[in-house]
């Protein structure tokens, strides 16, 4: 009985060895930080000279700016569609690649290869092909069309912040395609078996076996396609700048712009931490629901 407690103790030693480094990472780089802004927040520091508490003025700065509160429903938006189309996306190129053919792994790795590229690459690369004048999908859609096509991919505001999203998703639907072949290599094939043997057609059969089995991959696909969707910056930055007219500003371009270019540290700090809270919250209700349907599904 000794032996099995001094076991014990030494088995929970080495797991918080094992999870001690990994801890002082994140309570360094991800809990300070993010404690250290919700500080400044409070103050009217620009980043250089002295500074005084000046209590929630920056917040209420903030949530009384119109634009702010049209950037972060825009922020919302754009965040859930990218999420949405990635995972409906990586789900149905996930499912085609898993079958057996020939060039299932060349087309496994032509899927993925958007996520090796530096995304300021990919989005200089994207405002070629989208240049309103000469730019390749405009020209391809002329001769497709038989007459002269110039449509504002990136030049309007009514449209600049739906071309961001598909280039987004052409980003980000490769490694929601692998976490989504990884679930579907857990699917037993021996039900898939039976209930083609019991007649059921290829939707029944995804809906009731294949979906409900891959669960625990919706969750993770769900986190991973709302925390690049609410974060987004680099992509919006190097394709628009956050243009036309603020058509494609997020939060983050947002929050860059007043701490970085207007020196208004603490009002950018501010604007940080409802972001911050902002991506929590949303993230922990999807994850919420994601996870109760994972509950669900093996019932």
């Amino acid at each position: 009985m000794r032996l099995k407690g001094i076991h014990n103790l030494k088995t929970f030693w080495t797991g918080i060895l094992f999870l001690l480094p990994i801890s002082v990472m994140i309570f360094t780089f991800m809990l300070v930080p993010v404690f250290q802004t919700m500080y400044y927040s409070l103050t009217n520091w620009d980043g250089l000279g002295d500074y005084r508490f000046v209590g929630l003025k920056n917040y209420k700065r903030i949530l009384s700016d119109a634009s702010f509160v049209s950037t972060m429903y825009r922020t919302l938006w754009m965040g859930l569609a990218i999420a949405l189309l990635t995972n409906i996306l990586g789900m149905l190129l996930a499912l085609a690649v898993n079958q057996a053919f020939k060039t299932r792994n060349l087309l496994r790795s032509l899927f993925y290869f958007p996520k090796l590229l530096p995304i300021v690459l990919g989005a200089y690369v994207w405002g070629y092909i989208l240049d309103t004048n000469n730019g390749l999908m405009n020209k391809l859609l002329s001769s497709l069309m038989g007459n002269s096509v110039k449509v504002l991919w990136v030049d309007s505001p009514d449209t600049v912040a739906f071309t961001i999203i598909l280039v987004a998703v052409w980003q980000l639907t490769g490694p929601i395609m692998i976490v989504y072949l990884a679930s579907l290599q857990f699917v037993p094939a021996e039900i898939k078996e039976a209930a083609i043997v019991d007649g059921a057609s290829p939707a029944r059969k995804f809906f009731t076996i294949i979906l409900p089995m891959i669960a625990p991959g919706i969750t993770v696909n769900t986190l991973i396609g709302l925390a690049a969707g609410l974060k987004l910056f680099d992509l919006p930055f190097a394709l628009t700048g956050g243009g036309p007219a603020r058509a494609s500003e997020t939060l983050a371009i947002r929050i860059y712009r007043n701490a970085f270019q207007s020196l208004d540290l603490a009002y950018g700090m501010a604007a940080a931490f409802i972001l911050v809270v902002f991506v929590l919250l949303i993230t922990l209700v999807f994850v919420a629901v994601t996870k109760r349907y994972e509950g669900r599904a093996y019932e």
